[in-house]
C-alpha cells in the first residue's frame, strides 16, 4: 500500500472489496456503512454493525470476519476489543467514498451530457509489480475505462484528473493520457460495452425493483424490510460500474435496459428513506446512543 508524506494510506490505494456474483459480505458491509456513515468520523459499535447487518441477511460471524479483513484492507480502522469494539472508516477511505458515490449517482443519468469526447490512457506497469498493474486496471474499470487496443483504455468521459490522482496513488510513472474527439475516429470509435450480460442484469434488477415497489406503495413493508430493500438496491447498483463504463445513451441500443434500471433503482432508493430513517434511529437508540449524531440517511441521490 502506498502512503503520502505523513504516512498514511493515500485514498487511490485503498483496497475496496470488488462486487462478485451473488455478491459478498464485505461489499455489502461497505455498501450499508457507506451508505449513512461516510460523512463522519464518528466510532460505530460493532454491536450495533453487526446488529444491522444482520438485518440485510448476515451473520454475526460473516460481519466479524468482513470487518476484521475491511481493517487489513486499510477500508476500516479499529478501536477497543471485544463488547468495546467499535469502527470508522478511514481518512482514506473516507474521501474514496465521496468520489464513489458520485458516480454512482451519475451512473445511467440520461441528463449527463456527452461533450463527444474521450479519455485514452496508455500505461505499461512491469511484471514485477503486477500487483499494482491489476490494482491500477481495476481502478481504471471502475472509473469507466475499457481496454480496447492492447494497452490503451478508453472513457467517454473525462476523467484525466481521476487517472492523474490514480496514477500517483499507486506510483504508476510510465502513463499518458488524452483527450480524442469522437470524429477523430473516423466511423471507428472505441466499442467498449458488453452488449449481452449488463442488459440482462439491468432488466432482472428493474424487475426486483418493480416488485419491491409494489409493497412500498402498498404500505406492506415495515422499518427493517425498507431498510434491508435500501441496501440491496444499492449494493447492486455499485456493481454495475464495474461492468460498464457508462455509456452516452447516443451510442447504446435503442432498447438499452439501464434506463429502466435507474429509474426503479431511484424511485425504490427515494421511496424506502421515511422507513430507513425509523429503523437505523431505533437500532443506534438501543445500542450505540452516541452514534446517532453521525448519521445520514440520504432522502435521494
Amino acid at each position: 500500500m502506498r502512503y503520502d508524506g505523513q504516512g498514511r494510506a493515500s485514498a487511490a490505494a485503498v483496497d475496496f472489496p470488488r462486487p462478485q456474483r451473488g455478491g459478498t459480505s464485505q461489499h455489502l458491509l461497505v455498501t450499508l456503512l457507506g451508505e449513512f456513515w461516510r460523512k463522519t468520523d464518528l466510532w460505530l459499535p460493532a454491536r450495533a454493525i453487526v446488529r444491522l447487518a444482520e438485518d440485510v441477511g448476515l451473520s454475526r460471524s460473516a460481519v466479524t470476519t468482513a470487518l476484521s479483513r475491511l481493517a487489513a484492507r486499510g477500508v476500516l480502522e479499529n478501536d477497543g476489543g471485544g463488547r468495546a469494539s467499535r469502527y470508522r472508516f478511514t481518512a482514506a477511505a473516507r474521501a474514496r467514498l465521496v468520489i464513489g458515490a458520485a458516480q454512482v449517482a451519475e451512473f445511467g443519468d440520461p441528463k449527463v451530457r456527452w461533450d463527444h469526447r474521450w479519455t485514452a490512457v496508455a500505461f505499461s506497469v512491469p511484471e514485477s509489480e503486477r500487483e499494482i498493474r491489476e490494482a491500477f486496471r481495476a481502478r481504471l474499470k471502475w472509473l469507466g475505462f475499457a481496454p480496447v487496443y492492447g494497452a490503451l483504455w478508453f472513457s467517454p468521459r473525462d476523467r484525466m484528473a481521476q487517472v492523474q490522482e490514480v496514477a500517483e496513488g499507486y506510483g504508476v510513472d510510465d502513463f499518458m493520457a488524452f483527450r480524442v474527439e469522437d470524429d477523430g475516429f473516423e466511423g471507428r470509435r472505441p466499442v467498449i460495452v458488453d452488449t449481452a450480460a449488463p442488459p440482462r442484469r439491468y432488466a432482472q434488477f428493474a424487475a426486483a425493483n418493480e416488485v419491491r415497489l409494489e409493497r412500498l406503495r402498498s404500505g406492506v413493508l415495515d422499518p427493517r424490510e425498507g431498510f434491508r430493500a435500501r441496501v440491496e438496491v444499492m449494493d447492486e447498483w455499485r456493481s454495475f460500474p464495474w461492468d460498464d463504463p457508462g455509456m452516452p445513451y447516443e451510442l447504446l441500443p435503442a432498447d438499452w435496459p439501464l434506463l429502466r434500471a435507474r429509474e426503479t433503482f431511484v424511485e425504490v432508493y427515494k421511496a424506502t428513506a421515511p422507513l430507513v430513517e425509523r429503523h437505523v434511529q431505533a437500532v443506534l437508540g438501543e445500542l450505540a446512543p452516541d452514534a446517532r449524531a453521525g448519521v445520514v440517511v440520504p432522502a435521494t441521490l
